[in-house]
C-alpha cells in the first residue's frame, strides 16, 4: 500500500480511525492523530526491519500522551501530541531511536512546566473558591446572630464558630505562602490538587474550632476566656493556627502534657486518700 496517497478525512485500510492530523508520511508508513486525537501509526509490515525497536518509544510516548490528556485542554493536548508524535515519524523513518528520544525529552520537559503551573492554578483557585465560602458563612453568621431574634445560639458555640471561620481564612494565607514552593505531582492530576486546596481550608477551619474550644475549656490561654477585648485576640489565634501548620500541633502537644499533668495530680490524691482512710485519719 502506498500511504502517500492518504489524506486528511481517510480511513486508513482495515482500522476503524479516520485521519485527522498527518504528521509525517511516506510510501511505506503514516504518523497521525485519529479523529479522537490519539496517535497512531500505520506502516507496510514487508518493509518493517526488525531493527526498529518501538518497545521503549511506544511506551514514553503512551505515558505522556495520558499525561496530556489529564492536564491540558483540547487545543494544548493536540499540539503537544503532534510533538510526540515525531517521535514514531523518527523511528519509522530512519530507525534513528536517539533522535525519537530526544524529540521526547525535548517535549516532555515542556509538558512538565506547563502541568506544573496548571496543576498549581487549580490548587489556588480550589482554596480561593473555599475562602469565599467561608467569607460568606462568616458574614451569613454574624448578621443572623446580630440581627435575627429567632436564632439563638449561645455566646460560647458563637465565639467558636467565628474563631473556626477564622482559621479558615487564615488557612488560604498559608496556600498563598506556600504556592512559591509548591510542588505538584503531574500523576495525580488536577482533582487531587483541586481536593488538596479545599482540605487545607479545611484544615484551617479545624485549627480555628480546636483553638477556640481549647480557650474556653481553660485547657490553653485561659487569660482569654475574660471578655470582649481579649475576643480579637482568640479570633486572631484561629487564623493564626489556620496560617501555621506549626502551632496547631504545639496546641495539642501542650492540651495533651497538661491533661496529663491533670490526671497525675489526681492519681496522686486519691492515693493520699486511700492511705489517709486505711490509716484510721481524716481527710480535710
Amino acid at each position: 500500500m502506498n500511504y502517500n496517497d492518504l489524506k486528511k478525512g481517510d480511513k486508513i485500510p482495515e482500522r476503524n480511525r479516520y485521519i485527522k492530523e498527518i504528521i509525517s508520511e511516506d510510501k511505506h508508513y503514516i504518523v497521525y492523530l485519529d479523529e479522537k486525537d490519539i496517535i497512531c501509526w500505520d506502516f507496510d509490515q514487508s518493509n518493517y526491519s526488525s531493527e526498529k525497536d518501538f518497545g521503549n518509544v511506544e511506551n514514553q510516548i503512551s505515558f505522556w500522551e495520558s499525561t496530556c490528556n489529564r492536564l491540558f485542554n483540547k487545543n494544548e493536548s493536540f499540539d503537544y501530541k503532534c510533538l510526540l508524535a515525531e517521535g514514531y515519524a523518527r523511528m519509522l523513518d530512519s530507525g534513528d531511536i536517539k533522535a525519537a528520544n530526544r524529540i521526547i525529552d525535548n517535549t516532555s520537559e515542556r509538558i512538565k512546566v506547563q502541568g506544573e503551573q496548571i496543576l498549581r492554578q487549580n490548587y489556588l483557585l480550589a482554596s480561593f473558591l473555599a475562602t469565599c465560602g467561608v467569607i460568606i458563612l462568616l458574614f451569613t453568621l454574624v448578621f443572623i446572630i446580630k440581627n435575627n431574634s429567632i436564632i439563638k445560639i449561645s455566646t460560647n458555640i458563637y465565639e467558636i464558630l467565628v474563631t473556626s471561620l477564622m482559621g479558615g481564612l487564615g488557612s488560604f494565607i498559608f496556600t498563598m505562602i506556600r504556592a512559591i514552593d509548591y510542588k505538584p505531582i503531574l500523576s495525580y492530576g488536577k482533582r487531587v490538587h483541586r481536593v488538596d486546596g479545599y482540605l487545607r481550608i479545611v484544615y484551617g477551619l479545624i485549627g480555628g474550632a480546636i483553638v477556640a474550644v481549647g480557650v474556653k475549656s481553660d485547657i490553653i490561654f485561659g487569660f482569654l476566656n475574660t471578655g470582649t477585648p481579649n475576643l480579637y485576640v482568640l479570633y486572631f489565634l484561629g487564623a493564626i493556627s489556620g496560617a501555621s501548620e506549626k502551632l496547631l500541633p504545639n496546641i495539642i502537644d501542650q492540651s495533651e502534657k497538661r491533661y496529663t499533668d491533670k490526671l497525675k495530680q489526681s492519681e496522686k490524691t486519691k492515693k493520699k486518700i486511700s492511705t489517709s482512710t486505711k490509716s484510721g485519719k481524716k481527710v480535710k
